[in-house]
């Protein structure tokens, strides 16, 4: 019998990316969820929608979870989560300001998302998040003409602290699969292993290209592999 997967994220495992040419995002054909799929002949239902952060795709799944469901679910959040609303942050740069999904309401969210998969009877499955270009992405949100670079490098600091704040919410994602012995992909290893990072990024610093998407399909397929030989063994 075919396993199925439900897919439960944000934009990256939509495959969205940006066209710098157009100046506008759309969904790549090729994405790393269609290759996955295509390769391994496993049908997918993919609900992972740009812009969506745990908290606003925990109710959705919630009421997905009371029909027919897949074998494995992933989880990947984090990205927008982590994300400001730099415009409100450019205007008023000396007053503190939270990101979308504070840290620690971020990491209540994502645990009570893997109880319910798990309460439904279906297998979860996390993964790290793609590292971002901090550059690029300060760049990308400041050529906004509501966003003054001046005053979100005031509130930053430095331009790295957008990477940290990423990096702290994809390292927060694996402690909890962890402490909840649940599988993790570990995407971020292998964009951080390429010498040219920039390279599996589109221009807005902070959504895998089409090299990138394939370089997540690949991390997911010698996952599947690992776990498949396991399962046989």
């Amino acid at each position: 019998m075919n396993q199925t997967i439900g897919i439960w994220g944000d934009s990256i495992m939509r495959g969205v990316v940006f066209d710098p040419v157009k100046c506008k995002y759309s969904i790549e054909k090729d994405s790393a969820a269609e290759l996955f799929s295509r390769q391994f002949s496993i049908p997918i239902r993919n609900y992972s929608r740009f812009g969506c952060t745990a908290p606003r795709a925990y109710p959705a799944m919630i009421k997905a979870l009371t029909g027919a469901v897949p074998d494995w679910i992933l989880l990947e959040f984090g990205g927008n989560d982590c994300d400001y609303n730099w415009r409100e942050v450019s205007e008023n740069p000396s007053l503190p300001h939270l990101p979308n999904t504070p840290v620690e309401r971020f990491g209540e969210v994502f645990r009570n998302m893997i109880r319910a998969v798990r309460k439904s009877g279906v297998k979860p499955v996390t993964m790290s998040l793609p590292p971002i270009h901090a550059e690029r992405y300060f760049d990308f949100i400041t050529s906004d003409n509501g966003v003054d670079p001046i005053g979100v490098l005031e509130f930053l600091g430095d331009k790295q602290l957008i990477y940290r704040r990423q990096e702290l919410y994809s390292n927060l994602v694996c402690r909890i699969a962890k402490e909840s012995d649940v599988p993790i992909v570990d995407v971020r290893s292998a964009f951080l292993e390429k010498e040219h990072l920039a390279d599996f990024l589109c221009m807005d610093g902070i959504h895998p290209n089409q090299k990138g998407q394939r370089l997540i399909q690949e991390v997911f397929a010698t996952h599947y592999r690992a776990l498949t030989i396991q399962r046989d063994s």
